[in-house]
């Protein structure tokens, strides 16, 4: 097998591995190089590293890698939270771990040569080495409150749920895109009600947003979960999300909006804590509320 094959290999399971999105190849075929985008779960981060590999590679030369930036996914949106202030982080590579990671990335080539795995056994390295030497995701910093809401009981929050969606559809201000809000379920006295909008642009996300909390129903729930995605006009896709204190439920929201081809789409996940631990159950409930919605909503498939 030639290198250009194993090349292409070598991509494809990078592919199978982070998902076709994170390898953005090159448009030119007789430029051999790709970028990916390689999330660190540990440490909510994103890595974007541009990779060049010569014609020689992988049987006689190493790949050769470029930094080209980090995201702080923990912080991103959040800062727009209300009663939080959500401090971003500086990652960066200092010289001496890019000289690190260079020594690295040879070594591996040397070891993997074999096997065609050396960016994905290195990129493995990179983020445990950067996770012991990166700060992690940092406090929210909560703003002061005038008062404390008290919290409802589960039966009032299961009651009040269809009145909860009549009050949100009446308070919409006139610039503020359309929600459907599906139907509620419910585990153990929780209860999880998704919100679907059509949206164009991070403004409209932060209007229905903004809508939601109006009511006073939802803006006292335990959390509001939100992730969306929306094409822009160059055939890219801006995406984000925000766990609202439930830990990892913004990406898992975000990545079913991803697997299931949403445009142009804002999901917000409202739970109300009914005082029992679901544990992972909390998950699922979080996505089938918004599959629910979705699909109730017509809006799927739309652009």
């Amino acid at each position: 097998m030639d290198n250009r094959q194993r090349q292409q290999d070598e991509i494809l399971a990078l592919e199978a591995i982070f998902g076709a999105h994170a390898v953005e190849k090159s448009g030119n075929p007789d430029e051999h190089t790709f970028i990916l985008h390689a999330p660190i779960d540990t440490m909510e981060a994103q890595l974007d590293l541009r990779f060049h590999l010569p014609d020689s590679y992988p049987s006689d030369t190493p790949p050769v890698f470029e930094w080209v930036c980090a995201h702080d996914m923990s912080a991103r949106l959040r800062e727009s939270s209300p009663g939080f202030i959500y401090p971003v982080r500086q990652l960066v590579l200092s010289d001496s771990m890019y000289d690190m990671a260079s020594t690295e990335l040879h070594r591996v080539w040397d070891e993997e040569m074999c096997r065609d795995v050396a960016v994905y056994s290195w990129v493995v390295w990179l983020g445990e080495y950067l996770s012991e030497r990166w700060p992690q995701p940092l406090d929210p910093i909560p703003l002061p409150k005038d008062s404390v809401a008290n919290v409802a009981s589960s039966s009032t929050i299961t009651n009040d749920t269809q009145s909860a969606t009549s009050s949100t559809q009446s308070t919409k201000p006139d610039s503020a895109p359309n929600i459907f809000t599906g139907p509620p379920l419910e585990m153990k006295k929780s209860v999880f009600v998704a919100h679907v909008a059509q949206v164009r642009s991070a403004d409209d996300v932060r209007a229905v947003r903004d809508t939601l909390l109006q009511d006073k129903k939802i803006a006292q729930a335990t959390h509001n979960i939100l992730a969306y995605r929306i094409t822009l006009d160059n055939g890219s896709v801006s995406q984000d999300n925000d766990d609202d204190g439930e830990t990892a439920a913004g990406k898992r929201l975000g990545h079913l909006l991803h697997l299931l081809n949403a445009q142009n789409l804002v999901v917000v996940v409202t739970r109300w804590y009914g005082g029992t631990h679901l544990g992972p159950d909390r998950f699922k409930l979080i996505n089938n509320a918004a599959r629910l919605a979705l699909d109730q909503s017509g809006l799927l498939g739309k652009s």
